[in-house]
């Protein structure tokens, strides 16, 4: 039976890789900075802890999914987080160990093929010190696969999630009154795939020999645009509304990036709320994935993404019942 230590095992695709390689037969040994009550799963703060005891053998596949995704993270934090606590796993790896580690698709751009250390090639701190961390283990690791997905949602034929991050942001700001709009391109690439699917790519890497070097699980071409998605979003949530004998919510308006920038943005210090205006800061946040023209090329190719939403609403409203009752309130401005 193959050993394999999975370290980010309360996330949302460690949640899942967790389940998918113990139905397989493999050995599996969860690690995670909090367990969050789950049994059986060793606590270990990668970026500023040793590895405890338990963990130092031998193992034949090293799954790294620990990595703290927020975008609006400062360079020092992101390093932390992504890149010391990659290298403190790396360290349990010996020469004969498969080691995958799970990055984003996102690094690939604006400027950058994720192969520069430069802070300005990306985003935000979130993509830089993933590229860092995948620049580091090439240097450490002898048998290397990285994976590259993009924004990842619930399993395609339920839609669990074991958190609820990226898109599920939007979602709760819809019902919250905290989106009132959203800045994007309409015909936009909105790549993101099931996590189900993300794990199959993942369990695969493990069997491959040799192990491939770079794995990306996208959409690409194929990726839904941006209204598509608020569309299928907001229908889901009112049918499960609708059930609940609750009212509909609106699609929020998309404002172009450069309308947004031009005529809206600039007033909003006078007239809105200091709440209101930290709101608009954390979308700000999400503009460079809603106005992305050009696809991810997929190394392979995710299919009908746009199917897994209808139940990763549906899912997440489930577990939130009262945040996705709530009806959503027009935005006034401040009267100082």
């Amino acid at each position: 039976m193959r050993s394999v230590l999975l370290t980010g095992a309360t996330g949302l695709l460690g949640v899942e890789l967790h389940e998918r390689l113990e139905s397989t037969g493999y050995e599996v040994t969860c690690v995670a900075r909090s367990p969050r009550g789950r049994p059986g799963i060793i606590p270990w703060d990668l970026s500023r802890e040793p590895p405890p005891e338990a963990l130092s053998r031998a193992w034949d596949v090293i799954v790294n999914c620990a990595a703290d995704t927020r975008w609006s993270q400062t360079a020092e934090e992101a390093f932390r987080a992504n890149v010391v606590s990659a290298m403190a796993v790396a360290a349990l790896a010996r020469p004969q160990t498969h080691f995958v580690q799970v990055s984003t698709a996102a690094i690939i751009g604006p400027r950058s093929d994720g192969t520069s250390l430069r802070q300005t090639d990306y985003r935000n701190m979130y993509e830089w010190s993933k590229a860092r961390a995948e620049s580091a283990l090439r240097q450490r690791v002898d048998l290397l696969t990285i994976v590259r997905p993009p924004l990842i949602i619930g399993r395609r034929f339920d839609g669990r999630a074991a958190r609820f991050t990226g898109l599920y942001t939007l979602l709760r700001g819809i019902t919250a009154s905290t989106v009132p709009a959203v800045v994007a391109e309409r015909d936009g690439l909105f790549d993101l795939v099931p996590v189900d699917d993300v794990a199959v790519v993942v369990t695969d890497a493990m069997c491959s020999t040799p192990p491939p070097p770079l794995l990306t699980p996208v959409c690409g071409s194929e990726a839904p645009r941006v209204g598509e998605v608020l569309e299928c979003m907001c229908s889901a949530l009112n049918e499960w509304r609708a059930e609940h004998g609750v009212l509909p919510v609106e699609v929020p308006p998309i404002i172009a990036p450069e309308s947004w920038h031009r005529f809206y943005r600039p007033f909003t210090d006078d007239l809105l709320t200091r709440r209101q205006k930290l709101t608009l800061d954390h979308l700000d946040h999400f503009l460079p994935y809603l106005k992305l023209t050009e696809p991810w090329i997929p190394n392979p190719p995710v299919a009908g993404s746009l199917d897994a939403i209808v139940p990763s609403v549906r899912y997440w409203a489930d577990a939130n019942l009262r945040l996705a009752s709530l009806a959503p309130r027009a935005w006034n401005v401040s009267t100082g």
